[in-house]
């Protein structure tokens, strides 16, 4: 498997005893883990993870280009590398005997929070309402609608006055409107723009001694804090951006004129979709029109036209235009049955497990 001819298996390990299990055995009572061995000029390394939050990287040095040198933190692991190692010759002697018995033992064995598929976000919502998005999607929608009917605001140049005055409105939607921890309006009443903005923003102190009237102030602003998160209204997550409109690739079909300046407002983390739709709905409140391209995505979750992925390892920024985030499989606790987790499970669409084949020797 590429160039470092890896190779790799699922194992089973026998799970301790309940009192002491760090993670979720099968009906047989075993852990489930992947083991990757490569060899790359002379570097080995071993990989055993359970793809989920467990992982141990073994490794011959520190890197391909390192000396091999005797570990004097963690000991002498070879007698329990050599136990892994019986078992792994055993298990791919096997293998090599009959590939087609271990290919269908996987499949019918493992479990199904190891695999990996996709489920219609309707029928996720039907079977484990938790997992809905949005409390009234019909005003989603609306709101999303509302948005793109609105014309683009735009201006000839673009000041540090301006830009705090529309983060403002947007920072202030994203904490009276939080979820779980609501400020209260009366927080923000008695404060200007540039207040919020110096005790909110990654950077907001920044802007003393600059002229927020000056285009070149901004620009100076901008270009000495870009890189440390000055345009997040959330930090890491969703993102307020002055744009100028020119000629180059990515902006040709904002309907603005050219040389005129625009916001966009972006984000890409699932988790804080809600709060993103908070801050259209401020936004329209204000009349002030914004680029967003995720608003289809919004779209699509409110409506549940879209998939869900399961994954062991849920990546909270990854989707596309099918799937809109992704999900680690439900397990029973106080909001979900059994038989809500064995409705998930029958309702995805599992991808097929990939096959161990032999190494065919006589292949030249």
């Amino acid at each position: 498997m590429g160039d470092d001819e890896q190779r790799w298996l699922w194992i089973e390990l026998k799970a301790p005893g309940k009192r002491n299990r760090m993670e979720t055995a099968d009906a047989n009572g075993n852990y489930w883990y992947q083991v990757f061995t490569a060899n790359y000029k002379g570097f080995h390394y071993m990989i055993i993870r359970n793809r989920q939050w467990r992982y141990v990287d073994l490794r011959s040095a520190s890197s391909i280009w390192g000396e091999r040198n005797p570990d004097v933190w963690y000991g002498n692991v070879s007698k329990s590398l050599l136990k892994l190692e019986k078992h792994i010759t055993a298990l791919v002697d096997n293998i090599c005997e009959n590939a087609d018995e271990y290919n269908t033992y996987v499949e019918k064995n493992l479990p199904y929070s190891k695999r990996d598929g996709i489920i219609k976000r309707a029928d996720l919502n039907r079977i484990c309402p938790v997992y809905r998005t949005f409390d009234d999607p019909a005003r989603v929608v609306d709101i999303v609608k509302k948005s793109s009917s609105l014309p683009l605001w735009s201006a000839d140049k673009m000041t540090l006055r301006t830009y705090i005055h529309v983060w403002r409105i947007l920072y202030e939607a994203y904490r009276t409107h939080d979820s779980y921890r609501p400020a209260l309006k009366s927080d923000f009443a008695n404060e200007s723009d540039e207040e919020v903005f110096v005790r909110h923003n990654s950077k907001g102190r920044e802007i003393k001694g600059l002229d927020l009237d000056c285009e070149q102030d901004y620009q100076k602003w901008y270009d000495d804090n870009s890189s440390y998160h000055c345009m997040d209204v959330a930090y890491a997550r969703i993102h307020l951006h002055a744009r100028k409109k020119t000629n180059r690739w990515g902006n040709e079909n904002v309907p603005v004129a050219d040389g005129q300046w625009y916001f966009s407002l972006g984000f890409c983390v699932y988790g804080y979709s809600n709060d993103v739709v908070n801050m259209l709905e401020a936004l329209c409140d204000e009349g002030i029109g914004v680029v967003c391209g995720e608003t289809a995505r919004l779209v699509r979750i409110a409506e549940e036209t879209d998939y869900v992925g399961i994954t062991p390892s849920a990546n909270k920024y990854s989707y596309d235009e099918k799937v809109g985030n992704e999900i680690t499989l439900p397990y029973m606790d106080e909001d979900i049955t059994a038989q809500q987790v064995a409705d998930v499970i029958a309702a995805t669409e599992w991808e097929p497990i990939r096959k161990v084949k032999p190494i065919n020797e006589q292949r030249q």
